[in-house]
C-alpha cells in the first residue's frame, strides 16, 4: 500500500472489512483520524458494478446520525475506487457478547441506540440490509453503532447474507424477497436476542428460560420483532425505541425500589453498631451521675 491515498496519509492497517482493505489515514485538510477502504477487484474491475457503489455513497454521505459510522467521502486516487468513514474506536458487538449473555440494561441501551438509528434512517427510505453482531461496533462511551450502513450488497458479508448469515436473516429474504425496513427490524430483534442470551437465536429457543433476568415486557417485544409472519411484527423501529425506553425506565424503577429496599452494607453495620453504642452511653451517664452524687456527699 502507498503512503497516501488522495489526500489521505495512511498511519497503519486495521485488516480486511466487507468493503475491502482497511487503513487509518490522517486527513490532512481537516486534520482528523479517518477510516479509508481500498475496493477490492471484485468491486472495481465491474464498471457497473463501481458505478452503481458511487451513486449510492453520493447519497449515503448525506446520512449523519450519532449511531452510524458516518461515511464522508467517496472517490477515485487515479484507478484505485476507495470510501473514507468516519474512525470508529471500540469493539464488534460480536466480540463483547463472545458466547455470553451481556447486562440486561446494557442491551437494552444498545437497541435503543440501533433502533434510533433505524427510525430515522427508514424514515429516509433507507435501510441497513446487513444488522448483525459484526456490523455493530461498541464504542469506548458504551455507544453502538452501525458500520457499513447500506452498503451490504457490495460487501462479503451482504453476497453471502443468505447462505452464512442466516440468525439475522428475516423470512421474507430466504423466500427470495429484497430486504427492507420490516427485515432491518427482524435483524435487530436477532442480534437483541443474541446480546440477552449469549446464543445466535435458533427454533426452539425460549429467550426467559435462557435467561431469566429477562423481564416479560422485554421478552414480548423481542418475539414481536421476531415474528415470522410480517403482518405479526412490530411495524417500525420508532415504535420500537419507544417501548424499549419504557422497559428501561421500568427497570430502573425497579433497581431503585430495590436498592431503598435493601440498606447498603455500610448502613447496615451501623445499625448493628447503633444498640452498642446506646448502651455504652448509658453505661458512661450512670458513672458520671454516680461519681456526681459521691461528691456531693459530706466527708
Amino acid at each position: 500500500m502507498a503512503d497516501a491515498i488522495a489526500h489521505y496519509k495512511i498511519l497503519e492497517p486495521l485488516g480486511s472489512g466487507g468493503l475491502g482493505e482497511v487503513y487509518r489515514a490522517r486527513d490532512t485538510r481537516l486534520g482528523r483520524t479517518v477510516a479509508v477502504k481500498v475496493l477490492p477487484p471484485a468491486v472495481t474491475q465491474d464498471p457497473a458494478r463501481i458505478q452503481a457503489l458511487l451513486d449510492t455513497t453520493a447519497t449515503l454521505t448525506e446520512l449523519s446520525h450519532a449511531n452510524i459510522a458516518m461515511l464522508f467521502e467517496s472517490g477515485r486516487d487515479g484507478d484505485q475506487p476507495f470510501l473514507v468513514f468516519e474512525f470508529v474506536q471500540g469493539q464488534p458487538l460480536a466480540s463483547l457478547i463472545n458466547g455470553r449473555p451481556l447486562n440486561v440494561r446494557r442491551a437494552l441501551e444498545f437497541a435503543i441506540n440501533l433502533a434510533d438509528a433505524l427510525a430515522d434512517t427508514h424514515a429516509l427510505e433507507m435501510i441497513h440490509g446487513d444488522i448483525r453482531p459484526e456490523t455493530i461496533m461498541i464504542t469506548p462511551k458504551d455507544r453502538a453503532k452501525f458500520m457499513n450502513f447500506g452498503l451490504s450488497r457490495f460487501t462479503a458479508g451482504g453476497s453471502t447474507r443468505l447462505t452464512s448469515s442466516v440468525p439475522y436473516v428475516s423470512p421474507e429474504e430466504l423466500a427470495g424477497k429484497p430486504a427492507d425496513a420490516q427485515s432491518d427490524i427482524y435483524s435487530l430483534g436477532a442480534v437483541l436476542f443474541e446480546m440477552l442470551t449469549g446464543r445466535q437465536r435458533a427454533r426452539g429457543l425460549v429467550l426467559s428460560a435462557i435467561n431469566p433476568a429477562v423481564p416479560a415486557e422485554l421478552e414480548q417485544i423481542v418475539g414481536r420483532m421476531l415474528a415470522a409472519n410480517v403482518e405479526s411484527r412490530a411495524r417500525s423501529a420508532a415504535s420500537i425505541g419507544a417501548e424499549l425506553r419504557s422497559i428501561a425506565a421500568i427497570l430502573d424503577t425497579r433497581t431503585e425500589a430495590s436498592e431503598a429496599a435493601s440498606p447498603s452494607e455500610s448502613t447496615r453495620h451501623r445499625a448493628e453498631r447503633k444498640p452498642i453504642g446506646t448502651i455504652v452511653l448509658v453505661i458512661l451517664v450512670l458513672a458520671a451521675l454516680g461519681a456526681l452524687a459521691a461528691w456531693m456527699l459530706p466527708a
